[in-house]
């Protein structure tokens, strides 16, 4: 078993957040605290996507299809989903092509 920890999560907790606060001067100028850079993630995140069932099959299919081009068995979605991903970040013009669907898309609702 491990030992008891020297510091309790509160404390912890209330360190940090005094060391993000804004302070104010004497002279009444308020000093934000420098920002520092955070740690690089390095483990991999996961996201979930809830789809119609419309909508998932318009993704299987174009993953069947990309598996009889690629002639294999099978391309993972998310094989798709990542490719997707760095075509939009690659690609300006694919960019606005997404950011003019996205917004057709919040006027429809």
């Amino acid at each position: 078993m491990s030992g008891p920890k020297t510091r309790s999560s509160a404390t912890r907790f209330a360190k940090t957040a005094t060391s993000r606060r804004s302070t104010t001067t004497s002279s009444g100028e308020t000093v934000s605290p420098k920002i520092g850079k955070t740690g690089q993630r390095t483990e991999k995140l996961r996201t979930t996507v809830d789809l119609s069932p419309a909508d998932h099959r318009r993704l299987r299919r174009i993953a069947d299809r990309l598996a009889d081009d690629l002639d294999l068995v099978e391309v993972p979605r998310r094989a798709v989903w990542l490719a997707l991903l760095a075509e939009v970040d690659a690609d300006e013009g694919l960019y606005e092509k997404v950011l003019g669907r996205i917004k057709a898309d919040r006027e429809e609702t």
